[in-house]
Order: structure tokens, then sequence, then C-alpha cells
């Protein structure tokens, strides 16, 4: 603990650390250099919060679990798979009393009500698929904060471009064009959901809470690419207003460009009211 600061970390681990599977052959196996990375960014990060995204088998499937908690060394964890193996994970240093999943179609989000020393808190992220239709990933994110009250965070890999952002568009469209066949709809597609996501979300009182001196390209790292001329932050942390922000960034280190294909995203951060509660649908995650 920092006295009644808090650290939450946002971090899209790339399909994953996955289980050793049945045979060598067998795609998905632990990557242990990046399992080692990724346990090093955690680990020098040193969050309260850390919130998964592609958290493959982060609960029971054909077999198959990684306990995400345990990897990364929180005792307490909220976690939901959605199309098969996918899923995400919100893991905690302090006791997390209730948590539930939002189901979307082909996708889900998960939503944690943490019990921090100075008070309550809520977390929420889901990752929408890229080429959800930008009004659907609106209402997704919608339906995510429907209903809860009180301190509350957004986060994770949002797929979208914050309308703040000032981007060149000529040059990632130049870059779009080594990795898709229409690069001018694809970056429209992110621009769009930037603007509908990000207007739904302030509806709700939830802005972008990372200053702009820490808002840098969360995408793509080295372990993808070292041109960077595509890079742009899809990766985003909002709050309202009961959120009070000390500081944020997306983080670039030697570690963070080995562990996945995005940066992880940091916010530092107290209540701004030690007695605040929140109100949560009842259905817990079984």
């Amino acid at each position: 603990m920092r006295g009644i600061s808090l650290r939450l970390a946002s971090y899209n681990l790339l399909e994953g650390l996955r289980p050793i599977g049945p045979s060598p052959g067998e795609r998905r196996q632990l990557d242990r250099e990046r399992t080692e990375a990724a346990r090093s960014v955690v680990q020098e990060l040193n969050p309260e919060v850390l919130v998964l995204n592609e958290a493959l088998f982060c609960q029971q499937y054909r077999g198959h679990v990684v306990d995400y908690g345990r990897l990364f060394g929180f005792p307490y964890q909220a976690a939901a798979l959605y199309d098969n193996a996918w899923g995400n994970a919100v893991l905690s240093r302090h006791p997390i009393l209730r948590s539930h999943e939002m189901k979307t179609e082909g996708r889900g989000g998960v939503v944690a009500l943490i019990d921090a020393p100075t008070g309550t808190f809520t977390v929420a992220s889901y990752h929408p698929h890229p080429s959800r239709n930008p009004s659907d990933k609106a209402a997704d994110f919608e339906r995510l904060v429907a209903g809860l009250e009180g301190p509350l965070i957004v986060c994770g890999d949002l797929n979208c471009i914050s309308p703040a952002d000032d981007i060149d568009r000529d040059a990632l469209i130049a870059a779009f064009r080594r990795f898709t066949r229409d690069p001018e709809a694809t970056l429209a597609q992110f621009i769009e959901s930037g603007r509908e996501v990000f207007r739904a979300l302030a509806k709700f009182g939830l802005e972008d809470a990372i200053p702009l001196a820490g808002r840098r390209y969360s995408i793509p790292t080295d372990l993808i690419s070292l041109d960077k001329s595509s890079g742009m932050r899809i990766d985003h942390i909002l709050a309202n207003r009961a959120i009070v922000v000390g500081g944020g960034e997306v983080v670039h280190t030697a570690q963070t460009n080995r562990a996945s294909d995005h940066h992880p995203v940091v916010l530092d951060f107290h209540l701004q009211s030690e007695s605040a509660s929140l109100a949560l649908p009842p259905e817990p995650l079984r």
C-alpha cells in the first residue's frame, strides 16, 4: 500500500500465458520467456489491482486452467471465460466482495467490487472484437456499467482510438497496408469506435483518466513489430469523479516489449470518499 493511494494496471496479455498441451506440437504452449517478462512487468509496476484481457484459461476449459492470481501473486481474483478458452480477469491484493460477468455476442466483460482499506470501488473491463460495429461496442459498454454506483473504473483493450488523441491518419493508413486489405476502413473503424464508446461512457460520468503526458501508444510492442508507424493507443482507463487521479501512463519498458503485443496502462488514484458504497447487480460469478 502507498498510504491512501492505490494503483491499477490494465494489461492485454496476447492470447494469455497458455498451459502446456498434451502433445509437443500443440500450438497453445506456455511461452516461458513471455511469462517471465510479464511477471517482471507486474512486479515492477506493483499494482493493487491488475486487470487482464486475453487471459486464456482463466477458468477451467477442456481440462486446462491458468491460475493468474497465483502466477502474479494476487490473493483475490474474479475471472470469466467467453468464446471457449478466452477470458478476462481482475486480480486484487484487497478482497473482492462480489463480481459478475456481462455477456455479449461472442464475448464478455467482468465487473468486480473491491474492498480497499480506504473504501470500496468497482472495476469493470470488456475487450470488444475490433471488427464489432462501433454503435454495438458502445451499447455493450453501456450495459457493462449500467446500474453501477460509487467510485468506478472502466479499463482494458477497448479496440478504439480516443477522439482526444492526435493521430497521423496518413501514416497509420500506410502502416495498416502491411496487415489489412482495407486500411482506410480499418482505421475508420478504430476512430468511429472511439467516438461512440467514449461518448457512451461519458453519459455515465466516465472520462479518460490518463494524463496527457502519459498517453503513449499501447500497441505495437517490439514483440510483433519494430516499426512504430502503426502505433496507437487502444488500451484505456476511464474513471468517474469519485476516483481522484494522481497519475497514469502507458508504460514502455524493455520487459513490456517482450511480454505482449500491448504495453500496459497504469493509474495511480485515491477515492474521493472513504465511505462511498456501491450497488452491484446481485448475480455472482460461479
